[in-house]
């Protein structure tokens, strides 16, 4: 086959594949040149199928392998995020004593269980966070969630008070970097 296409291409084309092969027919050299040409294209066919359903498993597989990698997340920052109930829900510690270097020192009448929730959540995320890897907001509020029993909303997000609570414990320089801190102007309307 290659020797006649070699000739005709040398040939300038203009004779036929057929003349070529002695013994054989023109007319069924053309048959068996189609049937060739016919097989060839269902084999190309067959193969472009093949390479979309590659293409669709690979899409899958990501699609599947990014969801399960968030959901993970999510539940291994819930983690961080609870304790046994058992525990005590405040440490005791005599007036004025605090550990140098490991935050503020507030003063409480008492202490709640949704405000204990919000002190281990931002001790949790952001005790030691730095600007290149800030916690999601999202994922603090489904561990908040999480943590008091809070019904996710319809759509899969957070619920509003959880979003609520982890906007309240994120960082002004946070918010400040992010465009997140709305402030009213003094003097205006």
């Amino acid at each position: 086959m290659m020797k006649e296409l070699s000739a005709w291409r040398q040939g300038g084309g203009e004779r036929s594949l057929a003349t070529y092969a002695p013994g054989v027919r023109p007319d069924v050299h053309l048959r068996q040149a189609e049937k060739e040409v016919h097989r060839l294209r269902r084999l190309i066919e067959l193969k472009d199928r093949q390479i979309c359903e590659l293409r669709k498993a690979l899409a899958h597989t990501a699609t599947v392998h990014f969801s399960l990698e968030d959901r993970l997340q999510r539940e291994l920052d819930t983690l961080r995020v609870m304790m046994p109930d058992d525990r005590p829900q405040m440490q005791c510690r005599p007036p004025g004593v605090d550990e140098p270097g490991r935050g503020t020192l507030v003063r409480l009448p008492y202490m709640t269980k949704t405000l204990s929730v919000l002190f281990d959540a931002m001790y949790a995320f952001w005790a030691d966070c730095d600007d290149a890897k800030a916690p999601k907001s999202t994922i603090v509020a489904h561990a908040i969630d999480q943590r008091l029993g809070l019904s996710s909303q319809m759509n899969g997000e957070a619920s509003r008070s959880g979003q609520a609570y982890a906007s309240a414990i994120r960082p002004d320089w946070v918010k400040d970097a992010d465009n997140r801190h709305h402030c009213r102007r003094t003097g205006g309307r």
